[in-house]
């Protein structure tokens, strides 16, 4: 028996139609009907009785909808009570991020801290693979990572990961770049621009794979500073790698003032975000629903990639 069916027969109840009911539901008609059917098949009675003039709850049907309706109720009353004690809990969630989930955290924060008002949340800026270290250590609560080459962390017994998105790393040059004129640009062809990257030990995987596969890559400088990577593309003093899911929404791209380049000539694992947390910590209120609340977000910015 699911909560739904309890709904199903008392709407059908109320509007005397399947029709009118699956309507109102904004289900099919016949997912409505087979949903009841399968409901009196499992309590082994008849609910309604259908003809051409409607459908009508037999004497038994009366009752169970009766139960239904009480249930129903209570359910709300339930739904209720636990609205008006969200506000009571709080309580720290700390959140270790990469740069690149940063501008999609504020909307899902904005939404829960209105739901959770008491629950201070604090997010540090960090390396992968140190948010894995400090949320094995009890350091920080749920984190946002890159995931490596290998996907070792996604082997680790003590961390639960959910994969958020997939790519695969891109250049972003000025638009006064020779490369702005590129459809694709080759890694021995990156070999010859200076590079700035994230400091983060994703990047230099990356980094120092493409090194030994085609010859030793020019890298400028290596920042934790955004702004210093985006300076130095945008005054044509270097190119960046990153991947795309991050170099696609930067405001620069969006705005004309670079230009992502496709990297071709070589076949590459693609990169991914992936949210973990601990697998001994999940089933506190404050990650569980967090986390919950991210991932719809997060899949809802997947569709539109």
């Amino acid at each position: 028996m699911k909560i739904e069916q309890l709904e199903y027969i008392t709407e059908v109840a109320k509007s005397g139609s399947l029709s009118l009911a699956a309507r109102k539901l904004y289900i099919t008609q016949s997912a409505i009907s087979q949903s009841i059917t399968s409901l009196e098949a499992e309590l082994g009675v008849k609910i309604f009785r259908r003809s051409r003039i409607g459908t009508t709850p037999t004497d038994t049907g009366k009752k169970i909808i009766k139960k239904a309706l009480e249930t129903l109720e209570k359910l709300d009353e339930l739904k209720m009570e636990t609205d008006l004690n969200l506000n009571l809990v709080d309580g720290n969630l700390r959140i270790g991020t990469i740069p690149s989930p940063l501008m999609y955290l504020p909307k899902t924060i904005a939404a829960f801290k209105k739901d959770y008002p008491n629950i201070r949340i604090e997010i540090s800026e960090e390396s992968s693979q140190d948010i894995v270290d400090h949320i094995k250590r009890d350091e920080l609560d749920i984190g946002l990572i890159g995931l490596s080459m290998e996907g070792k962390e996604l082997k680790d017994e003590n961390i639960a990961f959910k994969i958020l998105l997939r790519g695969k790393m891109i250049v972003a040059a000025s638009i006064d770049s020779p490369l702005a004129f590129a459809d694709a640009v080759t890694p021995e062809e990156v070999r010859k621009y200076p590079i700035v990257i994230y400091n983060d030990d994703r990047m230099w995987e990356f980094v120092n794979y493409l090194s030994a596969q085609f010859g030793q890559l020019d890298v400028l400088f290596s920042t934790n500073n955004l702004d210093a990577i985006r300076n130095a593309v945008m005054e044509n003093l270097a190119i960046t790698i990153a991947p795309d899911y991050t170099v696609l929404s930067d405001p620069n791209l969006l705005t004309g003032k670079g230009v992502p380049v496709e990297v071709a000539g070589f076949e590459q694992d693609y990169q991914g975000m992936a949210l973990v947390w601990s697998k001994t910590k999940y089933n506190t209120t404050i990650i569980r629903n967090f986390t919950s609340r991210l991932l719809s977000d997060m899949s809802r910015l997947k569709n539109q990639l």
